[in-house]
């Protein structure tokens, strides 16, 4: 009988976690289910945002997900300032995105030496799992946090241009190719 019983918690514990994936995935999916546009919820965190409510209108948003923790995230950030550098204007908004707390994070930013020259939006959990939704190759599990950081996507005028994830340098180049095409236009 006492045998049983670490097999029963066990379920018991696979179960709630199952569950608890289940659960997270149906309120993404409610809290965001009548949207128009695919970066409405986007706009309406920088509307939230006194800081960031003049940049809610831009046409071209260029969203990083990322955490403290992660080292290819880390090795991200120059480069994406440089990009910042190159093509930040009124039309694009480069921001980057993290369920961490804003005190976690400004300790770990006074530490570096490489602070990202983009906007930061903490502790944002809900509109993470949203943007990790969008990941538009087939036969991945969408909408379960976390899925792969660092994140990259580009929305532009409400259409998912690149949703690209991982470090690489050849991101880096797809994102700065893109962003040409798009302030040529």
């Amino acid at each position: 009988m006492k045998a049983k019983y670490p097999l029963i918690v066990s379920l018991l514990f696979v179960t709630a976690l199952v569950l608890n994936n289940k659960i997270t995935a149906w309120k993404t999916y409610r809290f965001y289910s009548n949207l128009e546009n695919i970066d409405d919820p986007i706009r309406e965190e920088l509307k939230r945002n006194e800081f960031l409510s003049d940049e809610a209108e831009a046409q071209t948003l260029v969203i990083n997900l990322w955490a403290t923790w992660c080292g290819p995230c880390q090795r991200e950030i120059p480069l994406l300032n440089e990009l910042v550098d190159k093509y930040e204007n009124e039309n694009t908004l480069f921001i980057s995105i993290t369920d961490e707390k804003e005190k976690k994070v400004s300790e770990w930013l006074e530490l570096q030496k490489n602070e990202p020259s983009y906007f930061l939006l903490f502790e944002n959990k809900r509109l993470m799992n949203y943007l990790f939704q969008l990941n538009p190759k087939p036969g991945l599990k969408k909408g379960h946090y976390p899925e792969y950081l660092p994140t990259n996507i580009i929305i532009h005028n409400g259409k998912l241009l690149l949703f690209k994830q991982g470090f690489s340098e050849a991101n880096i180049v797809k994102l700065d190719s893109i962003l040409l095409l798009l302030s040529a236009e």
